[in-house]
């Protein structure tokens, strides 16, 4: 493990050097009603600030970040091993670029929304949708991306008018606890954002079904993520579930072929391979397969591994020895099965005791084996060639995730009618992944990748409850109130005729037949029950 429980105190260890980093004092699961209860206590307040002083929190939350961005970034290197580069860009630069389009945007996307009366006899009326805050909000992160997940997911929640409090994983507990410092740092108030730390499942349990809790967001694994969801079941609490992929990528016979190893290259190893949407699966066109396949395991092969705060380095270790284990029991499998190390499939000599694996790229693998099946969540992906589209396609949704997927061509309008028939809550071409760091764009994945949305308008919707109020001064009767009457079942069997037939002439013919009718309803209208 990269983290410890010493007397109160979860340690958290450089996973590149096993050196302890730090510690966070233990969160008792006991506690964790209570900072619910204090988190609901200042969302009371929260809510009836303006949708213009939540933005401008957010935006202070984001010069923080700004502020304090290489003591940031050290921290996320130093818990995870990841290059520094990557800390900048998919931690900090995800971070505040994502602070800044909430900022920008929640006020309009979350204003009142006028819902206009098309129907004649609701035309008096004045309907609005109200995006209202849900109250507490359980954000419960993972140790791939400690900070820029649980803080882009908080941005929208607090936007939206929510209280926060952040479960981080144990193996990075100083780069979570980092939600609830920029926030406090711009100026949040007391009991806003918090964190709760622990080992284990019981602190993440408590916080999912504490008392006062209005939804959880999880992000994790698919196993977890399941069991998240049905304690959310049980108390009917909304749940946004963000959990494994297997993300597969298509490379077209017409694909820039430099362009497509080095997307591939940077889908597959960065963070060590540990991405939920890293690209996991290459099906490459047969007639460039073998091209691909060599050049990218050439490129493999050149790539650094070291501790992520080396100049230079561009793989740090896997998160723990258990992770690491699980890593090579999926390439041993694939080599029983028939499959080939291009590049990679063991441990480096690095010079450090850390949990390095080389960056693997599989060839000849079985479609049907684990290692096409099962998330790896390292530095490994399999190349595989086809034939023709359809059975691109068939290989690409085979898998039981469905988080990201990239198509890699010349031809864009081609790339379009593919995205349309791939199983993937994003679709990139030419690119991959990218879209987690764009405010605008939604994530979230299908099937056993998950369920919901955060980031873009809709996750500032998924962090509200949509209340609809209408404006009516009341002077207009209601002819469908009491007493019915003799006349009244006729009178609305000719008012469907007029208002939905099949057009004019039938419109017309209903007036006529049923105007008897008709006479009534207006008779209701001019003069009340």
């Amino acid at each position: 493990m990269s983290s410890t429980v010493v007397e109160g105190e979860l340690r958290s260890l450089n996973p590149a050097t096993l050196e302890v980093v730090g510690s966070v004092p233990v969160t008792e699961p006991s506690a964790v009603e209570e900072i619910v209860a204090r988190a609901a206590e200042a969302q009371a307040r929260w809510a009836e600030q303006t949708l213009d002083a939540r933005r401008r929190l957010v935006l202070d939350a984001a010069r923080v970040l700004l502020d304090r961005m290489d003591e940031l970034a050290e921290t996320v290197t130093a818990e995870t091993g990841k290059p520094l580069v990557e800390s900048y860009t998919s931690e900090v630069l995800v971070s505040v670029e994502n602070a800044r389009w909430v900022a920008a945007n929640a006020p309009r996307v979350l204003r009142p929304e006028r819902a206009p009366f098309q129907q004649l006899y609701l035309r008096h009326k004045r309907g609005f949708l109200v995006y209202e805050p849900l109250g507490v909000m359980a954000i419960v992160s993972p140790w791939n991306f400690p900070f820029a997940i649980p803080f882009t997911q908080a941005v929208a929640a607090v936007a939206a008018g929510n209280a926060v409090v952040v479960k981080p994983s144990e193996l990075t507990p100083l780069s979570g606890s980092w939600v609830e410092r920029a926030f406090a740092e711009a100026g949040a108030p007391p009991g806003l954002v918090q964190t709760v730390q622990g080992a284990g499942e019981e602190v993440g349990d408590a916080l999912v079904r504490a008392p006062g809790v209005a939804k959880v967001v999880f992000t994790g694994s698919t196993a977890v993520g399941r069991r998240v969801g049905l304690a959310c079941a049980e108390l009917l609490r909304p749940v946004t579930l963000e959990l494994g992929g297997k993300d597969p990528m298509l490379v077209l016979a017409d694909a820039d072929l430099g362009r497509t190893v080095e997307g591939a290259l940077w889908g597959a190893f960065s963070n060590c391979g540990q991405v939920c949407a890293g690209v996991e699966r290459v099906y490459v066109a047969r007639d460039r397969y073998e091209e691909f396949a060599a050049s990218l395991a050439r490129r493999a092969g050149e790539l650094r591994l070291g501790r992520g705060d080396e100049p230079g380095v561009d793989l740090g270790p896997l998160i723990s020895e258990a992770h690491r284990a699980k890593v090579e029991d999926l390439v041993a499998d694939a080599r029983e099965r028939g499959a080939e190390a291009l590049s990679g499939g063991r441990r480096p000599e690095v010079g450090l005791p850390g949990w390095f694996y080389e960056p693997t790229v599989l060839a000849g693998s079985d479609a049907s084996g684990r290692i096409e099946r099962e998330e790896v969540f390292g530095p490994v992906v399999t190349v595989m060639p086809f034939e023709d589209e359809e059975e691109a396609i068939r290989l690409a949704n085979a898998s039981p995730f469905g988080l990201g997927a990239s198509v890699w061509t010349r031809d864009v309008a081609r790339a379009r009618r593919l995205a349309a028939r791939l199983a993937a809550g994003s679709v990139w071409t030419n690119d991959v992944a990218y879209s987690y760091g764009a405010g605008q764009a939604s994530w979230g994945g299908v099937k056993e990748s998950g369920l919901g949305r955060t980031h873009s308008k809709h996750g500032l919707y998924a962090c509200t409850r949509v209340k609809f109020v209408d404006s009516d001064s009341g002077r207009v009767p209601v002819p469908w109130w009491y007493p019915y009457g003799p006349d009244a079942a006729e009178s609305f069997r000719a008012a469907l005729g007029v208002l939905y037939g099949d057009g004019v002439g039938a419109r017309l013919d209903a007036a006529w037949r049923h105007r008897r009718g008709l006479l009534h309803l207006a008779r209701r209208y001019l003069s009340g029950p």
